[in-house]
């Protein structure tokens, strides 16, 4: 019995660390892009699906893509935000990688977006 309890507790706090993930992926569309001088990391986007039935804490559909440098450099960040941009002209799906942990005025970070044909 005391190992079947042990094994209870270590699975729990195993697949319990899954519950709280810090970073998730998501299939969407972007329906606006957003650059700012001061805020929000300089650049966001804003997707068609609500972040956090995805699991994060984020409190809205938009993502920071940190154009200010803070979370990657600014040329990465740029260039995800161009990839915010084409999903937005072209009406395309993309996949963006959201961290939690990371925040821009209380907005999550998007740390990788890739563009679907």
């Amino acid at each position: 019995m005391k190992k079947l309890i042990i094994t209870l507790a270590i699975a729990t706090i195993a697949f319990s660390s899954n519950l709280f993930a810090a970073k998730a992926s998501i299939d969407a569309k972007v329906t606006r892009v957003l650059m700012d001088d001061e805020r929000y990391g300089q650049c966001m986007a804003q997707l068609d699906v609500l972040i956090a039935s995805s699991g994060l804490d984020c409190p809205s559909n938009y993502v920071t893509l940190s154009c200010s440098g803070d979370f990657s450099t600014k040329d990465i960040a740029y260039h995800k935000f161009e990839n915010a941009q084409m999903s937005l002209a072209l009406n395309k799906r993309i996949k963006v990688y959201i961290d939690d942990t990371k925040k821009h005025n209380g907005y999550c970070y998007a740390y990788r977006v890739v563009l679907v044909k």
